[in-house]
């Protein structure tokens, strides 16, 4: 049940992920003077079109699994 209630959590978190991931990587991109609409990939956009999103979704999935565990007293 605890890898189910992660792996749905995850699901929804995803698009809060990538709307989290586009903004950082327009930041990125206006501090290094990079244009928006670049066309050629560049090794920079590794960390916000993939880290920044699978990041928020392995956290979700954490906690979504961590969630489950009922302390009984």
């Amino acid at each position: 049940m605890g890898v189910l209630r992660g792996l749905s959590l995850a699901s929804i978190a995803a698009l809060p992920a990538f709307i989290l991931g586009f903004i950082a990587y327009v930041i990125i991109a206006s501090v290094r003077g990079a244009s928006i609409d670049a066309t050629e990939w560049e090794t920079w956009m590794f960390l916000p079109c993939y880290g920044v999103p699978l990041f928020c979704m392995f956290i979700a999935f954490i906690f979504g699994t961590r969630s489950s565990r009922v302390d009984e007293e």
